[in-house]
């Protein structure tokens, strides 16, 4: 609270004051009065007058001031009412007490929302339960028709990558909404990454396969040798689904008439028991403009205005999910060569 803005918001006051002063000193004189009695009389008044605004300043400066500075450090700066003591002034209570009925109106509106926002996520959730169960059935049937290898087996191919292409989607709505409520919905488990290697690649074998994609396991020329030694704290099922999305993007961004390949593969961070889970292609790439945003929310960049299907949503939930779970998500990536997108796990049994 600045003493120049006070005062200057009691201009009018200390004009009255002044006034006062020289009207009673002026009576004084018309009276004739000792001119010492004349100087002690208007001293007390202006002692008595600048005590009066000195205490005035100081008792409201003291709450202003932590109203000032504790909504500035706070997150939740609508949450300031808790830090403060009820003042003793009567615009201080005022504030008070306004500032009391607000904040019950708005952690009742709240509460409201917060309410309706769970029941929507459960609805939501249901019906992504609801609707995986006929896109599971028409994906059997179609890729029970495609091994029939009839006149019909590419048109069954198509619909079967578009059926892929849905529960990919309704996964990743799936997973957004759990990712708002984590703490009710992943459990951490010791988890083998070679299982997670394995499930991925089973996960996604026809869907490379059918794009003309070499699906690698293991890393030729480095990488983990037996990563089944090696167990990682986590959750299995969000895990699985990071690794999904990422070779769901490899997938969506390789090179059209190359020998595409995607590998996946278990590597160990040196001087630590830190242990990097990737999954490398040989695609696009991605521009440099683009590695410092490709996890922000909707963004597609460059390559995603070239392929239908991509919403930037993927990266973005995966991302979300990396640090629920204490991971740390990394992208390598050179435009037009390869790119190799790794989760960090930290603190590996490695047996």
């Amino acid at each position: 609270m600045s003493f120049g803005k006070y005062i200057k918001d009691k201009i009018i006051n200390i004009l009255i004051a002044v006034l006062l002063l020289a009207a009673v000193v002026g009576i004084l004189l018309i009276f004739r009065l000792n001119p010492v009695a004349l100087c002690l009389v208007a001293g007390l008044m202006v002692i008595a007058f600048v005590a009066s605004f000195l205490y005035d300043y100081f008792r409201k400066k003291g709450f202003y001031d932590s109203l000032a500075k504790n909504v500035e450090r706070m997150d939740k700066a609508y949450l300031v009412l808790e830090t403060l003591q009820e003042p003793a002034f009567y615009e201080g209570k005022l504030i008070y007490d306004t500032l009391y009925d607000i904040d019950k109106s708005m952690a009742d509106n709240v509460g409201i929302y917060k309410k309706q926002s769970k029941e929507f996520a459960e609805y939501i959730e249901m019906w992504i339960h609801e609707v995986k169960l006929p896109l599971s059935a028409i994906s059997l049937k179609l890729h029970n028709l495609v091994k029939l290898r009839n006149e019909y087996t590419d048109e069954y191919k198509k619909l079967l990558a578009e059926t892929r292409r849905i529960e990919e989607y309704v996964n990743q709505v799936l997973y957004f909404v759990r990712s708002e409520n984590a703490e009710k919905d992943y459990h951490i488990s010791s988890v083998a990454v070679s299982d997670i290697i394995h499930d991925a690649a089973m996960t996604y074998r026809d869907t490379v396969r059918d794009n003309g994609i070499e699906f690698v396991i293991g890393k030729d020329e480095a990488g983990i040798e037996n990563p089944e030694n090696v167990f990682v704290n986590t959750d299995r099922k969000w895990l699985l689904f990071i690794m999904g999305q990422f070779i769901s993007n490899s997938i969506k961004y390789r090179k059209s008439g190359e020998d595409s390949f995607i590998r996946v593969y278990a590597d160990k961070k040196d001087g630590s028991r830190d242990v990097l889970l990737c999954v490398e292609d040989n695609g696009l790439g991605i521009p440099t403009a683009d590695q410092t945003r490709i996890f922000e929310k909707s963004f597609t960049g460059s390559n995603g205005k070239l392929r239908t299907g991509s919403t930037g949503m993927g990266l973005y939930i995966v991302k979300e999910l990396c640090e629920k779970l204490g991971h740390e998500i990394n992208v390598d990536s050179r435009e037009g060569e390869f790119t190799r997108l790794s989760v960090t796990l930290q603190n590996c049994n490695i047996k």
